[in-house]
């Protein structure tokens, strides 16, 4: 009896240490923007472009959908600059 009430007050403390814990993380809100508007993205100009600019993620998307032109966009943290 006094190993099953040990073993579930062990589990006990430790969800609760799990609920205290969790409300304190906070996911990264991640922004987009658009970069080089009108040209014809290039992969490789689009990362390092992004990356240098914004500290972001830079991906080519088509604009308009169905199209063949695709646009650079760049994807970050909105709390960098």
């Amino acid at each position: 009896m006094s190993k099953h009430f040990i073993s579930y007050l062990m589990v006990l403390m430790v969800l609760f240490s799990v609920l205290l814990i969790v409300p304190k993380t906070e996911a990264q809100k991640r922004c987009r923007k658009e970069l080089m508007p009108g040209t014809q993205c290039l992969l490789v100009n689009c990362r390092e472009v992004c990356l240098n600019t914004l500290k972001g993620f830079g991906t080519c998307i088509e604009k308009p959908p169905g199209s063949d032109r695709y646009t650079c966009n760049c994807f970050y943290n909105c709390s960098a600059p």
